[in-house]
């Protein structure tokens, strides 16, 4: 959108003559219009939570006490290919931003353009992998230049937003946790040139900070000269000590929590699901607000990885693991956006230090349910596909312009007899087949690298289908995450130089209303399973319950819900949003299952979510 067209949507908002908004640091605070000011803000992503929901969510925030929004903004959700722009619906930041200005809120807006947020690739776009001699989050060429085309674009939008301008914008995050990437690396150049680009389009006049954890050394390597510093930890930390480190790197300045973490991530293959209590955010933050800090309760709501949108982690090439669809995060809101105890407790200490807003607190929303809803098998897997050829290996996802999904490798057999099959650099879990038959898994969770033993069968067709589980999003192996198989392929030993490969994105709509599919083969899976089903008479939210089928996606009306996997857990459980479901016409649902399908192929949506068993978290460190 063009800045007259943000302008004129800001003047109907009823923006104002704009503010002043500065660091008193002789005082330790902000000055707020020259009033002392501390902020109370609450995060929640746009990206995460449908756009029909953002005011309920905002209007439970605002009756919490709090007044400050606080927001992520994800560059791949904005620009899903180079030189495409997505500024609509879910991405429509700039109604996000008009939306909260018009509720009440102030916003402390953080553009990344790394953001990390347990979010595929940290919000980066998977299509950078592509640039030759590309290295991410430090100063390097191809990285930076397309950082200033994308800065180009997103931060004049922003700009009518800055408090100055009459707008909502308090506050500008530069980069993420930047110590986090390595405190041998603390490019400076590198923060100097973010910083540079947004003050470019932003002006040298508004409050920029970085922020960081554990230890002065960190604090020093993601900051820059006389840049306001935060903090960020949870309810296992005691605030004056934290704050104390913080003094030793910047003796003045408002002190600042802006990551207060209130819950935790689930990943899949985790026994339980994250929990951290009430009462240990309700007196943590209590201590924060008597130093008068301000703090940012990170998550307020958590949201949803809809799609294939969860990212990943990867400490060593040893070491991954995925997080799952859901974003609940044990936050103040629930993932369908619900009070929770810790939602009383934290109002009822912000209560001690400002008047709350008049107005009843919205009760939980009506959830609705309906057991047994029956699907049938309406193709294979690879007949919803797309033929990109015979190729000569390696080929990744990045290398065929997709960003996520599947990426199967066909290799015609002679028919001699195969021993095995060996896969090298797995990104993330590839399923073997044997003319049409699974004969095994190997789950880069596990091992990167692994062999099929298969005796002395004969076959004459290979394919290797591999999924991605998501793109590390913390971390020095972000830089080397492709997905797909990313060395060799060998079977008895041989390597396998050339395969017809197709890939499948399961965000796509079309793919799951064709009604054309190859010839099924024998067994049941991979494949597409579809049904229809009556919906509620009026807008209710609701859980898709997997359970008994394998592993997969969930499609509800052309819009992927996510990946469900029961087996591996926590989460069982998908929430289904009711803006997602029809009330006067059927409702179509398709499963795109890769492991199992069950003898009776029925589903159901439940009234409560299931994301497993509670685990109290103590330790808040990745």
């Amino acid at each position: 959108m063009s800045r007259l067209g943000v302008t004129f949507l800001l003047l109907l908002a009823g923006f104002v003559s704009g503010g002043n908004i500065t660091v008193d640091w002789e005082n330790d605070r902000f000055l707020k219009d020259g009033q002392p000011y501390r902020y109370i803000s609450g995060g929640m992503h746009y990206f995460r939570v449908p756009p029909q929901y953002w005011a309920d969510r905002l209007n439970k925030m605002r009756l919490a006490g709090l007044d400050t929004l606080q927001t992520y903004v994800a560059w791949n959700v904005h620009q899903p290919q180079e030189g495409v722009y997505n500024f609509e619906g879910g991405a429509d930041l700039v109604s996000y931003l008009t939306l909260a200005h018009q509720m009440g809120f102030n916003v402390v807006l953080r553009p990344g353009p790394y953001i990390c947020a347990e979010w595929e690739f940290g919000g980066l776009p998977y299509w950078l992998l592509n640039k030759p001699n590309i290295e991410f989050r430090v100063y390097n060429k191809p990285y930076v230049d397309a950082i200033t085309k994308w800065f180009s674009v997103l931060l004049p939008m922003v700009e009518p937003f800055l408090y100055r301008n009459g707008g909502p914008i308090i506050a500008v995050q530069i980069e993420n946790e930047y110590a986090g990437f390595g405190t041998d690396v603390c490019d400076k150049k590198y923060l100097q040139f973010l910083l540079d680009e947004n003050q470019k389009y932003l002006g040298p006049d508004v409050i920029y900070y970085t922020l960081d954890n554990k230890n002065v050394v960190r604090l020093e390597c993601g900051n820059l000269p006389g840049m306001l510093k935060a903090l960020d930890f949870g309810p296992d930390k005691i605030p004056h000590y934290q704050f104390q480190m913080l003094r030793k790197y910047q003796p003045h300045g408002p002190l600042i929590n802006a990551e207060f973490w209130t819950g935790w991530f689930d990943k899949w293959g985790d026994e339980k699901h994250a929990n951290v209590s009430a009462s240990a955010v309700a007196s943590r933050l209590d201590e924060m607000l008597a130093l008068n800090a301000s703090v940012n309760l990170y998550m307020f709501e958590g949201g949803t990885n809809f799609g294939h949108t969860n990212g990943a982690m990867d400490h060593d090439s040893f070491d991954y693991f995925s997080y799952v669809t859901s974003y609940d995060y044990d936050a103040v809101l629930t993932e369908a956006g619900d009070t929770t105890p810790k939602y009383w407790a934290i109002r009822k200490v912000i209560q001690k230090y400002r008047t709350l807003p008049p107005g009843p607190v919205p009760p939980h929303s009506v959830k609705w349910g309906k057991s047994g809803v029956r699907l049938e098998r309406v193709g294979s897997l690879w007949g919803i596909g797309d033929n990109r050829g015979y190729m000569r290996l390696p080929v990744t996802m990045e290398m065929l312009g997709v960003s996520g999904g599947f990426i199967w490798y066909v290799i015609p057999w002679t028919g001699m007899p195969i021993h095995n099959i060996s896969l090298y650099d797995v990104h993330d879990r590839a399923t073997i087949f044997l003319d049409g038959y699974p004969v095994g898994t190997i789950d880069r969770r596990n091992q990167a690298n692994g062999t099929i033993d298969l005796g002395s069968g004969p076959a004459a067709e290979i394919r290797v289908l591999v999924e991605s589980l998501g793109r590390v999003n913390h971390g020095r192996y972000m830089g080397s995450d492709y997905k797909g198989i990313t060395q060799k392929i060998l079977v008895n030993g041989q390597p396998i130089h050339y395969a017809q490969v197709w890939v499948l994105d399961p965000t796509r709509k079309e793919r799951f209303s064709q009604n054309k599919f190859e010839k099924q083969p024998p067994v049941i899976v991979p494949a597409l399973f579809c049904g229809q089903f009556k919906g509620p008479t009026k807008s209710m939210d609701t859980f898709f319950d997997p359970s008994g089928w394998g592993h997969g996606f969930v499609i509800l009306n052309g819009f992927n819900l996510g990946r469900y996997w029961p087996e591996a857990g926590p989460q069982v459980t998908l929430y289904a949003p009711g803006v997602y479901l029809y009330q006067n016409n059927p409702n179509t649902l398709c499963l795109l299952e890769i492991d199992r399908a069950p003898s009776k192929l029925t589903v159901s949506f439940v009234g409560k979510s299931n994301l497993g068993q509670r685990n109290t978290v103590n330790n808040f460190d990745f």
